[in-house]
């Protein structure tokens, strides 16, 4: 059985996300100002390109390389460089064509509450909801017979053995790791709008290499081959503390 703790533990991140986007809208709103169509552009930027374009490389090679989970090295420099360049370069496409007239630090940050907001809600809704089903499916003994026709049993076992030994903190730290990344990616929306304000597509560059240096070494979470929650959020936290700087730096290079 699934503790009722637990399922109530997989609906704060989720409610904590929505609460965290409306938060930095109304804390900047009164920080710096809030521009409505950076903040549209940024959240729809993110769909976009991460959702739908590098969604659909994602499967072309996961079906084309099944076995991928078997070697992370190659993996984790695949998927750092995908992440890394798909948004990059999304944001400054926006930036560039898009988003002339707010080529400012309000203009950026708007942007980058839009992209790392929106994320931080579809990430906890795709990772929660179907948790949240899974557990209801095992409490009513129904798990097995409702994916039997959908998936492989070892699989449908896989997620009931997952459910049930992921503890509450589990849960509760998904939000820990969502506050620090919705500010890394507004630092990195401000450098990413830096390098069009300077015309220095360089910055640019560098803004992909460290976002696909940050995310490699998640991708041996991902496929399994480190499992410390605690080292992984402490790395995120840096990670964050780090964005709190490049933010506070973006501040004096931009009108």
């Amino acid at each position: 059985m699934v503790s009722t703790a637990k399922i109530i533990s997989m609906f704060v991140p989720m409610v904590f996300s929505l609460v965290l986007f409306i938060g930095l809208i109304l804390y900047f709103r009164k920080k710096t100002g809030i521009a409505v169509k950076p903040l549209i552009a940024g959240a729809i930027g993110f769909v976009v390109m991460t959702q739908v374009l590098e969604k659909a490389l994602h499967l072309a090679v996961i079906t084309a390389f099944p076995n991928y989970a078997d070697h992370p090295w190659a993996f984790g420099l695949y998927g750092g460089l995908a992440a890394g360049l798909f948004e990059e370069l999304g944001r400054f496409l926006l930036f560039t064509w898009l988003l002339k007239k707010f080529h400012d630090y309000k203009g950026g940050i708007s942007f980058g509450i839009g992209w790392g907001g929106i994320e931080a809600v579809l990430l906890m809704l795709t990772m929660m909801v179907p948790n949240i089903m899974f557990a209801f499916m095992i409490n009513a003994g129904t798990l097995e017979k409702t994916l039997a026709g959908q998936m492989p049993a070892d699989q449908v076992a896989a997620i009931k053995d997952t459910v049930l030994n992921n503890g509450v903190s589990f849960y509760l730290l998904a939000c820990v790791e969502r506050f620090f990344a919705v500010f890394m990616q507004i630092a990195f929306s401000l450098w990413v709008l830096i390098s069009v304000v300077k015309k220095k597509f360089v910055y640019v560059i560098y803004v992909i290499l460290i976002h696909a240096a940050i995310d490699f070494p998640l991708v041996f979470v991902q496929t399994g081959h480190f499992t410390n929650l605690w080292v992984v959020e402490l790395y995120i936290a840096i990670v964050g503390m780090i964005s709190f700087w490049l933010i506070k730096k973006g501040r004096v290079l931009l009108p």
